[in-house]
């Protein structure tokens, strides 16, 4: 008698698994898909299966060198002092002529944009405002 509940639950997932909506390649992208693509293609945004990929690396002779080889030690020199020169001679390895004040300063501004605090406060100066008092102080017309 208790097992005669489970032959509707049974029959219900039956129903439940079956779909009327075609599958697989039956099915039709939105209207405004291939509208979007043919945009994204002018806009020189390539297809995913045209991306190229990169080949397998072939193992050089030089990954067949001996690592404690005199040979491979200069070869390490090598492309470490390559490493170093291209590194100097970047643009963006120019030294900052940024004071340790300003830098702390424009590490704190990003933190707090980070953290979403307002950033600093941009008031006037003591002497900026003694200035703009002195240039609109003026005595009024009276009558």
């Amino acid at each position: 008698m208790t097992k005669v509940w489970l032959v509707p639950v049974f029959a219900m997932i039956a129903v439940g698994c079956t779909t009327t909506e075609p599958t697989g390649s039956a099915v039709q992208p939105p209207e405004w898909y291939e509208q979007r693509q043919a945009e994204l293609t002018e806009r020189g945004f390539p297809r995913i299966a045209d991306v190229p990929t990169v080949p397998q690396r072939a193992a050089d002779a030089e990954d067949r060198i001996d690592p404690d080889s005199k040979r491979a030690k200069d070869l390490a020199v090598r492309r470490r002092t390559a490493l170093w020169q291209a590194i100097i001679k970047d643009p963006r390895s120019a030294p900052t002529y940024l004071t340790p004040q300003e830098i702390a300063a424009w590490g704190d501004e990003q933190l707090s944009r980070l953290e979403g605090r307002p950033g600093p406060a941009d008031f006037l100066t003591d002497q900026e405002v003694a200035s703009l008092r002195a240039r609109f102080d003026r005595r009024r017309a009276r009558r």
